[in-house]
């Protein structure tokens, strides 16, 4: 059977770079302005939607940024199918994710109350697994719409330290994301789908991993690759240093798309943003034939996922 195609049906974004869904809709055609932060005592360019507070708890900091979000959505996630992208947490049973999503519950209590609701603690990589999910629910559901939701911050003092020491390269930033998506007559297909929540040992062997899963499942040439690269020069290294276990489905052809550069550094949520991206490329006719998105977290969460637009949407672009 034939993968259902599906479409965003509705979206609203909180971004450092741009606090509305418009403005950051328009991030990709107007380079935001540099904005620089002073963090002990260096000058650091950032982007983030609150002035970073050193001793503001994380969770808190994460629900701040879910009630902008909320704010534009004006009620539409309530009591609806949420799946929640959330930054890496190693454990299932971790304490400090139990904490998380019980503050949620409390200030949010509409918002994860679905049974169909799942939380996917896996940073960018957890947006893919979150993808495939909600593409078996659109399914098997009739075409019941999935909320997909992420929500990250670089405004943490250690995160801050490691750019202010140059540790990490690039612009951190912060925000939180939801799509709505739904069965879609003109829309895009998930050809291909794969991800891995156990921890890899070393950087090389998982990314390798993905890539080579790829190049065992594609039979012909990609036209776009999606990387999740902000910028950071160590990340970079990450996929460059592979890109050879890619021989066989790139060519010269074959477009290497970062989004992220106007973004800064999301973390979880710059997933969500990638595949926002992807999506509404091929709404536009930006883009065309196999596009791969690759995902890889800070502590190695992996997932890959492989789209194509229906052949419905391919005729509505051909009249």
């Amino acid at each position: 059977m034939a993968a259902t195609a599906f479409c965003i049906k509705q979206h609203a974004m909180v971004l450092g770079y741009a606090s509305d869904t418009v403005a950051a809709a328009a991030l990709q055609v107007l380079q935001p302005e540099p904005v620089y932060l002073n963090w002990r005592g260096e000058t650091l360019a950032a982007a983030f939607v609150f002035a970073p507070v050193p001793e503001q708890p994380f969770g808190e900091r994460l629900l701040d940024l879910l009630a902008s979000l909320q704010q534009q959505l004006d009620g539409a996630l309530n009591n609806q199918t949420v799946y929640l992208i959330l930054p890496e947490y190693t454990e299932p049973d971790s304490n400090a994710l139990n904490s998380l999503l019980q503050q949620l519950m409390r200030r949010f209590p509409e918002f994860i109350q679905s049974q169909s609701c799942r939380v996917f603690p896996h940073g960018s990589a957890g947006v893919l697994m979150a993808l495939n999910a909600a593409q078996q629910h659109i399914s098997t559901q009739g075409n019941e719409p999935v909320w997909l939701v992420a929500v990250d911050s670089m405004a943490q003092a250690s995160v801050l330290d490691a750019y202010a020491t140059g540790e990490r390269s690039g612009v951190p930033s912060e925000g939180a994301i939801a799509l709505c998506l739904t069965g879609c007559h003109r829309g895009v297909t998930l050809q291909f789908s794969a991800s891995d929540a156990q921890p890899a040992t070393t950087v090389q062997s998982a990314v390798a991993a993905l890539f080579l899963q790829l190049t065992a499942n594609l039979k012909t040439p990609l036209k776009q690759l999606y990387f999740p690269d902000s910028g950071d020069a160590q990340v970079t290294e990450q996929w460059l240093a592979q890109y050879q276990h890619l021989h066989g489905v790139v060519d010269s052809e074959t477009s290497l798309i970062f989004p992220s550069y106007a973004t800064g550094e999301l973390g979880a949520c710059g997933g969500l943003y990638r595949l926002w991206h992807v999506l509404h490329a091929y709404e536009q006719g930006r883009i065309s034939g196999q596009t791969v998105q690759c995902e890889l977290s800070a502590r190695l969460f992996r997932a890959v996922a492989v789209f194509s637009p229906s052949q419905a949407l391919l005729d509505n672009k051909d009249v």
